[in-house]
Order: structure tokens, then C-alpha cells, then sequence
């Protein structure tokens, strides 16, 4: 159709985002309205209490659409005990959709299947309270073969096998650079982690990032090693960091326990000094095939501090710095079958608080950084006045420099947090993940006091308000519809 604003003349071919309500929470109603869903659309779920997954049965979210439940405790699925199990979810999500507001449980008996399965990137799954409530386990809260957004959920585990979100990455993982610090992970932040079991086992050829969750129960997080994988090989790896761990556990041995790849390991805290809640490298082949390993064995495939193919000793090495246990420093450990080839200052750096450039990793500002030449290749330093990824900070956010010989280079900068895939942009208001004309008409429609609750219009303190001006009019439509279409900005009242 062709619509008139003030002089442009658009050709719009995209209908208005819609919301669609399912019938009841049945799993038949869900699908149904799924199936009538476009992209952009939402579908509200309505409160009540349902069984999903009987014989292996499942919801396919195969568009980027928005499934939306009336929020936790009010949309509650019970998990089927004959639901698909391990990769076979029984909401299984094959686009870049997003995934909210339900309460998922297992049974209290019998077994617990898989809730979710992620065969796409972008995914999102948010505000979840998944309760594990068997000790019978043949599934995940999460399977996710591929790259998206866990956050804002409540996850409790049922059993110390309990795995809660299994991850696998693409099988070039190990054949192309690292994504440390980009978007091409699996990012699990802002959750709460319950009961016992394992907050992830980042898999074969996974790359994750765990980020400022809270975890209250007996559970680590976990990068596999390659020997017990299939396809054989290990996470590709991991950035942990912001993390707490409230509850003191004597009878759980690892908090973070990495047994293969890379990654960086920091600002991470741990309430209590008691048990023994260790931050630990070791590696599967030295642990169950060799019982432990030689200086000669040296570089492992897959080992800590390996990246890409083909193997090359300590050209990926681990940093960690920061993290605190009680008050006190956090070191890294090494499990003693693999301390012949997981060494300090080559397969990882460990923060220290004496830094003079001879080992390890140093933090302060950049002036005190650059008042160090290091005497050793590798070590890193935690510059403290630069870097700005963290939106909610105000200050500084902090950044990575290692020394390559001759400088100081920058080599690491987190990912922006929060995550964008959580972040409603002032101009994309049907949080979309795109600025477009859809986005001008839903502006101009709420404008002129029409109703907006059949559209997909995400209500905040900013939606709309594209030049900051404290209201959201036509004027704003205006300049969401001159830049849906590419046209310069620079002069206009744009503030996004």
C-alpha cells in the first residue's frame, strides 16, 4: 500500500507487527497461534497450567517472533516425562525468536527431558523459571547448538548431573579465530542458579560467555574437556566474569572448572572461604587416558591455552585476574595429573598484585601500566581507566592490554552488557533488532492516541522518543521514517 507522511511518499510492504493471543496455554493453542504469527509478531500466552512434550512432542518457534507468557508463576508448563530428551527440546527454537515470561518444571518423578533446544542464531530466552524437580536427568533446562541470549531467568536443578545448559559450537570452531569479545557466543547473563548440577558445560567447539549471574547452589561452571566429547574435541572457550557464589560448599570441588581452550576469568566473587570452591584448570586426556601427563607430552590437543588449529603451545593462553574468594585473592589451580603441561606465564596468567612485568597479570590505570616494561612476552595488564562496554557503569569499564615484546597492545575488550538482544532502542519500537518504517507508523498511530494494544508498540519511558525532547509525537515518526530510509541525520534533532 502507499502511505502519505508529510511529504514522503513510502511504499510499505510490511504490515504492522501484531499480537496474537493463544486460546489457552495447551500445547495444540500455543502451536496454532505460532503458526499464524508473522515475523515480528507476538504471541501471548495466556496464565493457567499446562503439559508440553507427551511421546516426544514439541512447540516449533520457527520464526523470529516474540512467545510471551503471562509471566512467571502465572504460565506454567510442566514437561511431559516421556518429552524428548538431550538435543531433542521440547520447545524447540529454529530463528531468531524470543522466549519469555513462563514457568517450566520438570515432573517429580520419572524423567526430566529437555525444555528448550536452540537450532538457531539470535535466540533469546528470558524471565524463565525453570525448576528441576526430578533427580532422574536425561536432558538440559537448555540445549543450544548455536549462538544467542539467556538472561533473567530462575534456574534450579534437580540433581548433581544435573547439566542446565549444554552447548556446542559450529565444527569449524577450532579452525577459525576466536570470538572473545564479540558477538558470536553463547552468552548466559543476569541469571539465578539454584539447587545442584552445573550452571553450563560449554561443550565440543563451544564459546560462551558467563556473565554477572548468581549462583546460591551447589553448582560450577564448566568447559569440557575433548576427550569425553563427541565430536572430539573441547570448548573453544570462555569468558566468566562478574559472577557470585553465596552458598559455602565443602562437598562441591570446583566453582569454575576449565578443561580445555581459552578464555578470560574475572572480577568473579566468592562469599565464603570454607570447602573447597576451586578455580581449576586440568585437562581429560592427562585425568582418564594417561592418568596424568609428561613434560614431553606437551602442547595436548585441545589443552588450556591452545587455539586455533593446527596445534601451537600457549598461542591462546588463559587470563585471570580479580576475582576474590572472601575478600582474599582467587588463584587459579592446576589438578596435579596436568601441572607438566598447564603452566603459569605460558598457558595462563594469573592476577598479580605485586606486578612488575615479570609474571602474571597487573591491574591500575593506564599511567601505571605504561611505567612498566615488562621483562616477559605475554603478560597482561587490567587497564582500569579505559574501555566502555558496560552501559550501567558509569565509569570506565576496564580493558585488556598484553605485552607482545615491544608495547603494550590492547587484546581483549568485553562484549556490550547488557547484551543488545535485551536493549528496546528508542527508535525501534517493536524491538525488532531494526529501526524501519514499520517502526515510523507505530510512532505516528501512538501519536494520535490510537490504541496500541494490538500492535507489537514495547511500552517504556523512551519508546519513541527519538530526539529527546521527553514525549514521543509525529515529529519523532518522522525522523524514525528519514532514517529507516538511510537519509542523513546529522542535521536533525536525532538523539538515539
Amino acid at each position: 500500500m502507499l502511505i502519505m507522511m508529510s511529504g514522503f511518499l513510502v511504499v510499505e510492504r510490511e504490515a504492522l507487527a501484531a499480537i496474537i493471543d493463544a486460546d489457552s496455554c495447551s500445547q495444540s493453542d500455543v502451536q496454532t497461534a505460532i503458526d499464524s504469527a508473522n515475523i515480528g509478531d507476538t504471541v501471548n500466552v495466556p496464565s493457567g497450567e499446562c503439559t508440553w512434550g507427551d511421546s516426544g512432542s514439541y512447540v516449533s518457534v520457527n520464526k523470529a517472533i516474540t512467545l510471551q507468557g503471562a509471566g512467571q508463576n502465572q504460565t506454567i508448563i510442566n514437561i511431559s516425562t516421556t518429552a524428548g530428551s538431550w538435543v531433542s527440546g521440547t520447545i524447540r527454537i529454529s530463528a531468531a525468536a524470543t522466549v519469555k515470561s513462563f514457568t517450566i518444571q520438570t515432573s517429580e518423578s520419572g524423567a526430566s527431558g529437555t525444555a528448550f533446544s536452540a537450532g538457531a542464531s539470535g535466540f533469546r530466552i528470558a524471565d524463565i523459571d525453570y525448576i528441576g524437580r526430578t533427580t532422574t536427568i536425561n536432558g538440559y533446562f537448555i540445549y543450544a547448538g548455536h549462538y544467542g541470549l539467556v538472561d533473567n531467568c530462575n534456574v534450579t536443578g534437580g540433581a548433581g548431573n544435573n547439566e542446565l545448559i549444554f552447548a556446542r559450537g559450529p565444527v569449524d570452531s577450532w579452525q577459525t579465530i576466536n570470538s572473545m569479545g564479540g558477538a558470536d557466543n553463547l552468552f548466559i547473563e543476569d541469571n539465578t542458579f539454584n539447587g545442584s548440577g552445573y550452571v553450563c558445560d560449554i561443550n565440543a567447539n563451544g564459546r560462551a560467555v558467563v556473565r554477572y549471574n548468581t549462583i546460591t547452589g551447589a553448582m560450577k561452571i564448566d568447559a569440557h574437556g575433548y576427550i569425553t566429547n563427541g565430536p572430539s574435541r573441547s570448548a573453544r572457550h570462555i569468558e566468566i566474569y562478574g559472577n557470585t557464589w553465596t552458598t559455602p560448599a565443602s562437598w562441591f570441588w570446583y566453582a569454575m572448572e576449565i578443561r580445555g581452550g581459552g578464555g578470560r576469568i574475572f572480577d568473579n566473587v566468592m562469599d565464603y572461604s570454607t570447602g573447597n570452591r576451586l578455580l581449576g584448570f586440568h585437562d581429560y586426556l592427562c585425568s582418564y587416558v594417561e592418568n596424568s601427563c609428561d613434560v614431553e607430552d606437551y602442547p595436548v590437543k585441545d589443552q588450556i591455552g591452545v587455539g586455533i588449529d593446527p596445534i601451537v603451545a600457549g598461542s591462546e593462553p588463559f587470563y585471570v585476574w580479580h576475582n576474590t574468594r572472601a575478600g582474599l585473592n582467587w588463584e587459579a589451580s592446576v589438578a596435579n595429573d596436568a601441572t607438566n603441561i598447564i603452566q603459569p606465564d605460558r598457558d595462563y596468567y594469573d592476577y598479580n598484585a605485586s606486578f612488575d612485568g615479570s609474571s602474571g597479570i597487573g591491574l591500575g590505570t593506564k599511567a601505571e601500566m605504561n611505567s612498566i616494561t615488562p621483562t616477559f612476552i605475554g603478560v597482561g595488564f587490567w587497564v582500569t581507566d579505559e574501555g566502555e562496554w558496560n552501559s550501567e557503569n558509569p565509569e570506565y569499564d576496564g580493558r585488556l592490554y598484553v605485552w607482545d615484546g615491544d608495547s603494550w597492545e590492547i587484546h581483549y575488550t568485553p562484549y556490550a552488557y547488557p547484551h543488545p538482544l535485551r536493549v528496546i532502542t528508542r527508535g525501534d519500537v517493536d524491538n525488532s533488532g531494526a529501526i524501519k518504517t514499520t517502526d515510523a507508523l507505530l510512532t505516528l498511530r501512538n501519536s494520535l492516541g490510537l490504541s496500541m494494544t494490538a500492535t507489537a508498540w514495547q511500552t517504556s519511558a523512551t519508546t519513541g522518543d527519538v530526539d529527546c525532547n521527553g514525549i514521543s509525537n509525529s515529529t519523532d515518526a518522522l525522523l524514525i521514517l528519514r532514517y529507516s530510509l538511510g537519509l542523513e541525520m546529522g542535521t536533525t534533532a536525532w538523539c538515539e
